[in-house]
């Protein structure tokens, strides 16, 4: 359905003379007149120019008007990016005011938020961007993505930052991580256990290689020192062969828990020319260590914020807070 409504502003309180002198029928007969005259559409511009005696209000009434009774289409300009058009509609269908999208077909309404959305790609775009871009109203608009969601064209999915809003993808894509949360979140709900779990493991993993070194390099620390490291990629072997997960993770995956395990101060990490072609990350691999301090640092230089890669995001407002932070709270033990 190409129905739809303009966005609503605030009335002009210097046109309330004219307002008396209103006729709202009387401007969408005008605005029709004036899509005849542009038969490739109108501009809020050429709209604005045309009717200067009619408040902003009392034009996007009229629009809303004419949309919803199927006499106009909202088009989206193909040669101004962010412009929208106002094109009379064509009864006969010579114009092709119906489209095929997906093999299913959809009238130009749906089209231009059906773009919309695809131009977000595994983003995903909220509904009140498509509303601002659009100049729909609520109603018109949730009716036009449900009629494309019961196409199957597109889709809602939650995002884990705000589980009360939905984005807007293709019906085919596969929404990023940083909208699902990737593999550390289930039903939009962090997995505090298995990613302690992860922890747990690859830290006993890399304390284990690093036992197997003392013991087969005694009097040789170089040595002692370079075949304690292993790579992401053969932890990631390793930790799949487990079965911890349900799923099979990946080589970023079980970095994001080492950098943890960095963080705490309980592995190292280097970097060095792959061997192998295979390697993820092209001609660089990750190896990591387990690490045994020699001395017993002081409280105050294990103060975490200070190695915080989040400490700019942490505040009273934010996802991250210091009453909040395990790791401060932790510190603040001692």
């Amino acid at each position: 359905m190409a129905s739809s409504q303009a966005k609503s502003e605030p009335m002009d309180t210097n046109s309330s003379a004219e307002a008396s002198d209103f006729d709202p029928v009387n401007l969408e007969s005008e605005i029709l007149q004036l899509c005849l005259q542009f038969p490739n559409g109108v501009t809020d511009k050429i709209l604005e120019n045309s009717f200067r005696s009619v408040t902003m209000q009392q034009r996007v009434s009229a629009l809303n008007r004419l949309l919803s009774l199927n006499k106009i289409d909202l088009l989206k300009s193909a040669t101004e990016s962010g412009t929208f058009l106002y094109r009379i509609r064509d009864t006969t269908g010579a114009s092709g005011s119906s489209i095929s999208v997906g093999g299913t077909t959809t009238d130009q309404m749906e089209r231009v938020v059906y773009q919309l959305v695809k131009e977000s790609g595994t983003l995903g775009i909220w509904m009140r961007d498509i509303r601002t871009k659009t100049k729909l109203s609520q109603t018109i608009l949730n009716k036009t993505l449900k009629s494309l969601e019961s196409k199957k064209l597109i889709k809602a999915v939650k995002s884990v930052h705000a589980s009360k809003k939905k984005v807007y993808m293709l019906y085919e894509m596969t929404p990023d991580p940083s909208i699902t949360g990737g593999t550390w979140y289930s039903d939009h709900e962090f997995e505090a256990e298995f990613v302690r779990v992860l922890n747990e493991q690859c830290a006993r993993l890399l304390d284990e290689r690093l036992e197997e070194s003392i013991k087969k390099f005694p009097n040789d620390p170089f040595l002692r020192r370079t075949s304690a490291f292993m790579s992401s990629n053969e932890l990631v072997a390793l930790i799949n062969e487990m079965g911890i997960a349900t799923v099979s993770l990946t080589v970023q995956d079980i970095e994001s828990i080492l950098n943890t395990l960095i963080y705490d101060g309980k592995i190292e990490k280097t970097t060095v020319a792959s061997t192998t072609t295979t390697a993820e990350g092209g001609a660089k691999q990750h190896l990591y260590r387990s690490v045994v301090a020699m001395l017993e640092s002081s409280p105050v230089v294990r103060n975490p914020c200070g190695i915080c890669p989040v400490f700019k995001d942490c505040h009273d407002d934010g996802l991250i807070t210091p009453e909040t932070c395990i790791y401060l709270n932790k510190w603040l033990d001692f």
